[in-house]
């Protein structure tokens, strides 16, 4: 008779998770909930259950289900790393954390949990303490462009521009495919006053993705500081065709167009751009404009 039950609650578990990988997570569900309500200490059962209302982004449902497969697999790491995951979804940065730390002492090379625990500190703004969990996880899988990536986030938050700048050359060498890569070694090279070669990067970042707003806004500062002045207008033009209302764009392009001599299309811009609330294009209507 208990082998009967036994066999007849693999097969629920064993259905329930095929439903699962299908996609047809509420059969999924039902057929969870019928396995415990014959064995309330199935913790394979609480642990896939877990899963599903993860995937379901009913995170407060997963922690639950993943407390209850802790309490009976208090030293398997995937529920562990499954609750954190769970917690994240919940912007619950410092429970995760401490999760992704018993992970850690249960199994000291989890790489993605050495990653993931670097970037809630970092959620946190704690850069220093993400930085060095990045590179722990470097330390393990050092072919791991995400993670360089993001410590290189972490450098540039931390204003050490050419550390960004070398961890986003890894990274690029790593995985070329990636806008944001090129986008974030971009904006650290123009932190560091390489314009022109920060002109490079977001033109390669709009080669991959051509209706990138921000890449034009910055591909147009750097024009500015370069003082590519008539290429500056052009691109500005561009981003305010896509973006009528920004009123940086119509700001910076005055600017550009000041300097070129064009003071009347300068006052129309800076007109438009404090009528959109440009508090610094009002300074430029004052200062150039009303004499």
């Amino acid at each position: 008779m208990v082998l009967a039950q036994a066999r007849e609650h693999n097969i629920l578990i064993d259905s329930a998770i095929l439903k699962a990988t299908l996609g047809d997570y509420q059969s999924a569900l039902r057929d969870f909930d019928k396995a415990l309500r014959s064995d309330s200490m199935n913790s394979e059962a609480y642990y896939n259950r877990g899963i599903v209302h993860y995937e379901l982004r009913d995170y407060k449902a997963a922690v639950a289900d993943f407390n209850k497969t802790i309490r009976i697999r208090k030293t398997s790491v995937e529920p562990y790393f499954n609750r954190a995951l769970a917690k994240d979804g919940l912007k619950n940065y410092e429970g995760a954390i401490a999760d992704y730390n018993t992970v850690l002492t249960l199994k000291a090379d989890y790489t993605e949990a050495f990653h993931n625990k670097a970037m809630d500190l970092m959620e946190l703004g704690n850069y220093p303490e993400a930085r060095m969990n990045f590179s722990r996880a470097l330390q393990y899988r050092p072919v791991f462009p995400e993670a360089l990536y993001n410590r290189g986030l972490c450098r540039y938050y931390e204003k050490d521009f050419d550390g960004a700048i070398q961890d986003f050359n890894e990274a690029i060498n790593q995985d070329s495919t990636q806008a944001d890569y090129f986008a974030s070694r971009g904006a650290a090279k123009a932190s560091a006053g390489l314009f022109r070669e920060a002109e490079r990067d977001f033109d390669h970042v709009l080669s991959l993705t051509p209706d990138d707003i921000n890449a034009m806004k910055n591909k147009a500062l750097a024009q500015l500081y370069l003082k590519q002045f008539e290429d500056a207008v052009l691109t500005y033009t561009e981003v305010i065709e896509r973006r009528p209302a920004d009123a940086e764009s119509y700001s910076n392009r005055g600017v550009a167009e000041q300097y070129l001599g064009k003071k009347t299309d300068a006052c129309r811009d800076w007109d438009k751009a404090a009528e959109l609330g440009s508090e610094k294009a009002a300074a430029y209507i004052k200062k150039y404009c009303q004499h």
